[in-house]
């Protein structure tokens, strides 16, 4: 755990306009490791557990916390990430508003744990819940349905886990594998599931040739979206392919500055906390996304229930919902509720 550090004395404004003098704030960091079930396979990786850091603000006795996922794998980089949040000056730490530090300090994932801990704290304070607090049209019986994802396999499993999973509204295939099997995937799973929506990520697994020979296949087998199909420095060869079905920028659209760079070549964007650096930028991210005509979807790193509580809030106005902590054998508690492949809104208890 990282050592407690102290601040100035700012001053806020409650919801009834008063200005409030607030203590020091005490800033502790946790690196945490949850296990999950069972390994989870892309592209790139295979998980066994979910490396994240964690930050709590505490303030009169009122606490708020965030946490992000700096890296997948290394923890040096995680441990990097707290020393930045913990090598944060007092004049910094004077700024309890996230409409403030988001100016200040660069995006990044540790800038989305502080970021959501302010907002769990700003809560807190006030006494109402998140979404009253942001002025969102939400409720606290709200849920929303989620899309199972099914991980890198062989054919023959991953047809298995989508039968498995033929509740769910929706199924996410990860895809991007060297070896050449990926449209024997798709079709094992379209076989194993006939009728259901199916959406392919595959983290920037493919070339843009390898994209076009699967491009019809997956028009064929009804295939939604194709997510993050080419790494980002090879998207501009996404313009002269046929766009046989929508594609979705992943790695490509960080925030709101990458929008300008997507015309044309994507049609729908995958919005995550840590990309954005906090549900600040991740509400503006999507009101702009949405007014220029892009489809949104929500998605995570991973994570635990209190990373993935905040993301909840952008569900809404999302065409598709890629959270859940069902993949731990370990969360908090309370943890998100996650039933019949729906997501319900964090319990004030865990965030918010």
């Amino acid at each position: 755990m990282g050592s407690p550090i102290c601040s100035g004395n700012p001053e806020v404004k409650n919801h009834s306009g008063k200005e409030v003098a607030l203590s020091v704030p005490i800033i502790k960091t946790e690196i945490r490791r949850w296990p999950l079930k069972r390994p989870f396979a892309i592209s790139r990786h295979v998980f066994t557990d979910n490396l994240v850091l964690e930050v709590t603000i505490e303030v009169d006795g009122f606490k708020g916390r965030g946490e992000c996922e700096p890296h997948e794998f290394d923890e040096e980089i995680t441990r990097s990430a707290e020393n930045s949040v913990l090598s944060l000056d007092h004049a910094t730490w004077s700024h309890l508003d996230p409409l403030v530090l988001n100016a200040i300090l660069p995006r990044s994932a540790w800038r989305n744990a502080i970021d959501c801990a302010l907002w769990d704290l700003k809560a807190k304070r006030d006494g109402r819940r998140i979404w009253d607090v942001l002025e969102l049209e939400l409720a606290t019986e709200d849920s929303f349905a989620v899309f199972e994802t099914i991980a890198l396999d062989t054919p023959e499993r991953m047809a298995a886990f989508a039968r498995e999973a033929a509740d769910a509204p929706g199924l996410k295939l990860k895809l991007g594998s060297a070896d050449g099997l990926d449209c024997e995937r798709l079709e094992a799973v379209r076989s194993a599931v006939p009728g259901h929506q199916l959406t392919v990520d595959a983290n920037e697994g493919w070339s843009i040739k390898q994209l076009a020979d699967i491009l019809p296949v997956a028009r064929r087998l009804d295939v939604s979206s194709i997510e993050q199909p080419v790494p980002a420095a090879l998207e501009d060869g996404l313009s002269s392919l046929p766009r046989l079905v929508p594609l979705c920028a992943d790695e490509s659209c960080l925030d709101r500055s990458s929008l300008p760079q997507l015309t044309g070549l994507y049609d729908m964007i995958n919005i995550k906390l840590d990309k954005t650096g906090g549900l600040t930028e991740a509400l503006a991210l999507q009101r702009q996304a949405v007014a220029l005509g892009y489809k949104t979807m929500i998605g995570c790193n991973g994570g635990s229930s209190l990373a993935q509580a905040p993301a909840t809030l952008l569900a809404p106005s999302a065409v598709l919902v890629d959270l859940g902590s069902h993949w731990l054998s370990e969360d908090h508690q309370p943890s998100l509720e996650t039933a019949n492949f729906r997501i319900g809104l964090p319990k004030a208890e865990l965030w918010g």
